[in-house]
């Protein structure tokens, strides 16, 4: 506490608990901004990009910071950590108005005096509470923690202790069941005029992609997009619909095929840009002329690669893939990196000076998933083993969005699941580490303040409490300095919470789960009542997709593999399916749906039936799995919440337009055969609990 002699500004610093040389530095973060475990002299790189740790007394902001915490571990094996108590960090929604830009607390890994050392301000010169009057008295509250741990139990300690993560997490529940939310969103999807559903012809090939209202290079508000592919082809097979089988999925593949160069030449197999521009029929990316190979990856294999999971025999897309493969392993180093990219007309690199920290590799463990070739896993072992070393046990990272210069985002994330992918594969222990490793430099990309609560504020005229427009759980699109969450806030594309259910599988920490739960349960005040689309930035809170129609797709492609993560983890394993590749180019969640999965050993395939299930109860969603042969449909119902839930289920089995004899029976604990239930029926489901029902015929 301070009490003022006389009217000025005022701020508090923490004190300086223990100085460190810097020779003496293993490893420092203030979250969201940077980590790493050297002293970075690049100014740019440290304060721009987050690679590496400023040498200067830089002062974060705190609307980027995602725990307001700084943590700076020591070669002696101590670390420490200063983290501000709640409610002293702004509210970034102060009862009616975006207040995300209030800065209260300043964050900072050295002293005013250059010396290493956790330092907290409050209040921040200038900004609001550091104008005092003579006689004024304020108070900041802290908490230093020394632990002998490393930095990310430093980081748990804050978020789950001081920060109370999983307390947050009980408050939450559902007006919309997620799985409704899937539903709804394909009948948007297969509206023409909704979805801004566009056919174009390019080089006398019929092309098909929504409306790009953003900014594009060139753009008279004529860019064409398609975002994820193995959503499109996923839901169209599960759901077996025969409009986005004949009206959506021919001219995507056409728009597919079209987009990547063919000619011979130094570009011959890449992807010539995401958008297409139909005024003057080209291929362009968002910023410029020029082309990455990270795009190669994403909009050559990924986007191929999903289809070919669902159209193996398709020849062509195989010859196409192949051709890409070959280009990324061309323009592959020696030393297993790639450029950042390359200018359309001279071929020489672009942005000297950026690395390519980004999973470009995983374009061909595409290529060998389906094409067999031991070359191309070689091939991305190699790139693999460079990021790791040179980028990942570094703490450094990059992003695969132009309009921020490629900051760090969410390829990240998509890092963790491209390791996992590459160790599934190989079994290889060293990747399942960078996995992990990636995975907790992304929980510096969710926010865990302020501390949700049950306060009213008023939204847009609506009354919300404070817990449904929180921030908390909610991961950033690019963060730091320069990124999004400056001006926009978190996102409500949560595309990395699968991945953390399986993060959790592997190392049964609990932040993971939390997080990913978090993110994907009680989010309703960002969804559009209309389209069940959700905005993309939290500062838009409900107004949906708008000029960005193709963000249903991810989140489509999200929620399904959130959902089907959640059904293996409360199955024990004993539910599964097969996961296909991650999407370009928002993160990690993966396709469904192209092979049987398996269900207490049985073969099923994941299928979804118009109106075959109806459930009074938003907080439980509802996934079915079809055994054809044996006239059998699993009904598997799981609780969003940690709390008992019980709802009223009714199935419609006359939507299956079968005139035999059906039975509805309850399947106690995955396995032995209960009761026999009525069409219409009450159900009761633990915490956090899954319940199986199976509809069959005779």
């Amino acid at each position: 506490s301070i009490q003022a002699k006389k009217d000025g500004y005022y701020s508090l610093a923490t004190p300086t608990l223990l100085k460190t040389k810097t020779e003496e530095i293993k490893w420092a973060t203030v979250p969201g901004y940077f980590q790493g475990d050297e002293v970075q002299k690049n100014l740019v790189l440290a304060y721009a990009y987050g690679q590496g740790i400023p040498d200067e007394p830089i002062i974060f902001k705190e609307r980027t910071a995602s725990t307001l915490t700084v943590i700076l571990s020591r070669k002696d094996g101590i670390t420490i950590s200063a983290t501000a108590d709640p409610g002293y960090g702004r509210d970034p929604w102060r009862y009616n108005e975006d207040t995300h830009n209030d800065w209260n607390v300043g964050l900072s890994v050295m002293n005013r005096d250059r010396d290493w050392s956790p330092t907290l301000y409050f209040p921040v010169l200038g900004e609001q509470h550091s104008f005092m009057k003579s006689g004024e008295t304020r108070t900041f509250s802290y908490h230093f923690s020394v632990t002998d741990q490393d930095w990310f139990s430093a980081l748990k300690h804050a978020i789950n202790d001081v920060y109370q993560f999983p307390t947050g997490l009980t408050l939450r529940e559902n007006r919309q069941s997620l799985i409704n939310r899937i539903w709804n969103q394909r009948k948007y999807l297969t509206n023409d005029r909704l979805s801004m559903w566009r056919i174009e012809n390019f080089r006398g090939v019929d092309i098909g992609a929504q409306a790009y209202l953003g900014s594009v290079v060139g753009s008279q508000k004529d860019a064409m997009k398609n975002s994820d592919y193995g959503a499109m082809w996923m839901m169209a097979t599960i759901m077996d619909d025969s409009v986005l089988k004949k009206t959506r999925l021919p001219y995507a593949r056409n728009f597919k095929l079209m987009q990547q160069q063919t000619d011979s030449g130094f570009f011959k197999g890449a992807a010539m840009g995401q958008y297409y521009l139909s005024k003057s029929k080209k291929f362009t990316e968002e910023w410029g002329e020029f082309v990455e190979p990270i795009s190669l990856t994403y909009y050559t294999m990924l986007d191929m690669g999903n289809i070919l999971l669902f159209q193996p025999e398709d020849e062509e897309l195989k010859d196409r893939l192949r051709a890409g493969a070959d280009l990324l392993m061309h323009w592959q180093h020696a030393d297993g990196s790639w450029e950042m990219s390359y200018d359309r007309s001279t071929h020489e690199p672009v942005y000297p000076d950026l690395k390519d920290y980004r999973p470009t590799f995983y374009g061909l463990i595409v290529a060998h998933r389906i094409l067999g070739d031991v070359k191309y896993l070689n091939a991305a072992r190699k790139g693999a083993d460079w990021y790791y070393h040179e980028a990942i046990k570094k703490g450094k990272s990059l992003g695969v969005c132009g309009d921020a210069r490629y900051v760090p985002d969410f390829a990240l994330a998509q890092t963790a699941q491209a390791f996992l992918d590459l160790y599934a594969i190989t079994k290889d222990e060293v990747y399942k580490q960078a996995a992990i490793e990636s995975a907790k430099f992304y929980v510096s990309s969710v926010y865990t303040h302020p501390v949700p609560s049950v306060k009213g504020k008023l939204v847009n005229g609506v009354k919300r409490y404070d817990w449904e427009i929180a921030q908390a759980g909610l991961s950033f699109e690019h963060g730091g300095t320069l990124g999004s969450a400056n001006f926009g806030g978190p996102m409500l594309l949560s595309s990395h919470a699968g991945m953390f259910i399986r993060m959790f599988e592997i190392t049964k920490d609990s932040v993971f789960l939390n997080m990913a739960r978090a993110a994907a349960i009680g989010r309703d005040a960002f969804v559009d009542s209309a389209t069940s689309v959700a905005s993309y930035y939290w500062a838009r809170m409900n107004r949906g997709a708008g000029p960005f129609p193709h963000h249903a797709w991810w989140q489509t492609g999200w929620i399904m593999d959130y959902l089907l993560s959640e059904l293996h983890l409360r199955s024990n394993g004993q539910v599964s399916f097969p996961r296909g590749f991650v999407t370009p180019k928002v993160g990690p969640h993966q396709s469904y749906g192209f092979a049987p999965g398996k269900l207490l050993g049985e073969s099923v395939d994941l299928r979804f039936f118009d109106g075959l299930i109806q459930c009074s109860n938003p907080n439980i969603e509802y996934i079915t799995a079809w055994n054809k042969q044996q006239n059998r449909i699993h009904i598997l119902l799981l609780n969003d919440l940690g709390r008992e839930q019980s709802g009223d289920i009714v199935i419609n089995a006359g939507v299956l337009q079968t005139k035999r004899r059906h039975s509805i029976n309850q399947i106690n604990q995955l396995g032995k055969s209960g009761k026999r239930l009525r069409e219409s029926f009450t159900v009761k489901i633990e915490p956090y609990g899954l319940s199986h029902f199976v509809l069959e015929w005779r």
